[in-house]
């Protein structure tokens, strides 16, 4: 079975939005955190933010569970000292991921 890296910029804004659950059904003492990678990914994906989805191997790497995303954003360095690119890697639940859990904490 291989794991799938092509998902669109469309494809992931809806994982993201998706995977979010009311508070009251988190099982887990990471699924604030969880979530507020869910909502800082999918803001920079509706932006328009270049991304890329991981796939080299490692601690990192999506898998059957997790995709992992980095995305590439304009931040503070770009406007005031004329540097490169911020970059942050966020984690999200596969879509199957999503579909096991039936609209239940996902991490």
């Amino acid at each position: 079975m291989s794991v799938r890296v092509d998902y669109t910029r469309e494809e992931l804004i809806t994982i993201c939005e998706r995977g979010v659950i009311p508070e009251k059904k988190w099982r887990n003492r990471d699924s604030c955190e969880a979530h507020r990678q869910l909502g800082s990914c999918w803001a920079l994906l509706k932006a328009g933010c270049e991304f890329y989805v991981r796939s080299h191997g490692g601690n990192c790497s999506t898998d059957e569970n997790t995709i992992w995303v980095e995305v590439n954003a304009h931040g503070f360095a770009a406007f005031d000292s004329g540097g490169g690119l911020d970059d942050e890697t966020f984690y999200l639940p596969t879509p199957e991921r999503l579909d096991r859990n039936a609209g239940g904490d996902w991490y």
